[in-house]
């Protein structure tokens, strides 16, 4: 697979959820992508260990010529196709979720992410859209609704127009839901809480529930193949206790920091595996 087939998949899956959210086209475009990425990795691609100084967990990477991908989970990471392709296709034929979800779901997330970085090892923008469209059509599908990606805000004596990730406006009795999508929470996470805080200012567009979908806080040193997960638990503390409440906050690879953190003060800080969304509904079924 060469740079513009990989392109022309992702602008296949961006077109696709951009006709709908939970439609089958999008589901196609996803499974289409994640599974040529993974064939693509294991034809092409030579896996390289990593030392973990994340405590439990080992990582690997892949490498064609000089360009070495971020890092993924061991643990989490498939390679085998088929398993992939049947797990996903149970779950959008309204089968319970496979067993090991959590690495189907990280699998089909990172893999388009590692093979577009073979190629520009600097692209950010890419991985960080691909993950925002599975995780806007996991949640569509989830909850069998289209979101929006911004809100009208009354200020002064006009109406502001901000960007969001996904507003869900939810039918009866249930919250509507604020849905920030980030690969990491290193740059410009306090955009969320910030969001959060305005939508809870502005009574008469109900209340939101804030639930943060996060793949990873991993960070890989390309000299020493060094692997470290960046966490900032007290900036988490202060944003979720001083600025506004995020009710769930669910990550594909969980950090140990945030896990301790979460255990501390377990009536402030919720955090959950990725899986954990696909049938817990707390989140989004709040009295208005």
């Amino acid at each position: 697979m060469n740079n513009q087939q990989l392109t022309d998949k992702y602008k296949a899956v961006k077109a696709a959820c951009h006709q709908g959210w939970q439609s089958n086209a999008a589901a196609d475009a996803i499974l289409t992508f994640a599974l040529d990425s993974l064939g693509f990795l294991a034809s092409e691609c030579e896996p390289i260990e990593l030392v973990s100084r994340v405590p439990g967990k080992q990582y690997c990477s892949f490498k064609r010529n000089a360009v070495i991908s971020r890092p993924a989970n061991r643990s989490l990471m498939l390679l085998d196709v088929q398993q992939v392709s049947a797990a996903w296709e149970e779950w959008h034929q309204g089968g319970l979720p496979p067993a090991n979800a959590d690495s189907i779901f990280y699998t089909i997330a990172l893999a388009p992410c590692l093979a577009m970085e073979m190629f520009n090892r600097s692209n950010k923008k890419g991985p960080a859209t691909y993950f925002e469209h599975l995780v806007g059509h996991i949640f569509s599908t989830l909850l069998q609704l289209e979101p929006r990606k911004g809100a009208a805000l009354p200020v002064a004596d006009r109406q502001v127009l901000l960007t969001m990730d996904f507003l869900f406006q939810t039918p009866g009795d249930a919250a509507n839901l604020h849905l920030p999508v980030k690969m990491s929470t290193r740059e410009r996470i306090v955009q969320a809480w910030a969001h959060q805080k305005m939508l809870e200012s502005v009574p008469d567009s109900g209340p939101f529930r804030g639930v943060m979908v996060i793949f990873s806080e991993t960070k890989l040193d390309l000299r020493k193949l060094e692997v470290v997960e960046i966490c900032v638990p007290d900036q988490w503390l202060a944003y979720q206790s001083l600025l506004a409440t995020m009710d769930r906050i669910y990550y594909m690879d969980v950090p140990v920091r945030y896990q301790e953190l979460a255990a501390s003060f377990p009536s402030l800080i919720n955090i959950s595996r990725f899986s954990d969304c696909l049938t817990e509904t707390t989140p989004f079924a709040a009295d208005r």
